[in-house]
């Protein structure tokens, strides 16, 4: 009788997960086996579509026995679709009892839900026309040593919603500018003027086209 082969490539596929985050995709790749740490695939292995396009893989590293994580660089917008394929197999990507990896086509990426991160701001009184708001979901306004006004943002990337919040009741004012004319991310608010709180707490919740912010506190003025 013939002896069983130990080294035969394994057939199973992997999970494949990506998460959005401002130019890059960080995909994650979940095996069923625990892997071998201590080498990894060369880069051209992995063949990751996103959308329409072919995009390079360019730094990789394991992140437990089971989990890979591939950068994908200059996707500057959420992607409709990501597929992942691997060109194997190679002997740089086995279980830790050396068995290979088959190589599998294209599996469909589940989009991994972003998580939400708060930013607290208080620069000011003069107005600010970059606030960078990279990854930022929620705007805590603290204007208990100033005003704030607010003229436009960075880092906003389309989809992303911004939810913009006064924390205290102070006399100073908040104010968001109405189309400042920054040269970045400026504002479009509902009532087509700029918009002051004064006294009290509130705010509002925009979103992002990947160029400008757009208000959708209102259906409309009140």
């Amino acid at each position: 009788m013939s002896p069983v082969p130990t080294a035969r490539p394994y057939a199973a596929k992997a999970i494949v997960e990506h998460e959005f985050d401002t130019d890059h995709l960080n995909v994650f790749v979940t095996f069923r086996f625990p892997m071998n740490q201590n080498n990894k695939p060369e880069h051209d292995l992995w063949s990751c579509e996103v959308d329409d396009d072919f995009k390079a893989v360019t730094v990789s590293a394991w992140q437990d026995a089971y989990t890979l994580l591939l950068t994908v660089p200059d996707v500057v917008v959420l992607p409709d679709r990501v597929t992942l394929e691997y060109l194997g197999p190679d002997e740089d990507l086995q279980t830790t009892w050396e068995k290979q990896w088959e190589p599998w086509g294209p599996i469909v990426s589940i989009e991994i839900p972003p998580v939400r991160t708060t930013r607290t701001f208080s620069t000011g009184p003069a107005q600010q026309n970059d606030v960078d708001i990279s990854n930022v979901n929620i705007l805590f306004l603290n204007c208990a040593a100033n005003n704030i006004t607010i003229g436009g943002f960075i880092g906003g990337v389309d989809g992303q919603v911004l939810q913009v919040a006064k924390i205290c009741a102070a006399v100073q004012d908040v104010t968001l500018k109405h189309i400042a004319l920054t040269d970045n991310q400026d504002m479009y608010l509902h009532a087509g003027g700029d918009e002051t709180l004064r006294g009290e707490y509130g705010g509002w919740t925009l979103v992002c086209d990947g160029d400008n912010w757009y208000d959708v506190s209102h259906a409309k003025h009140t």
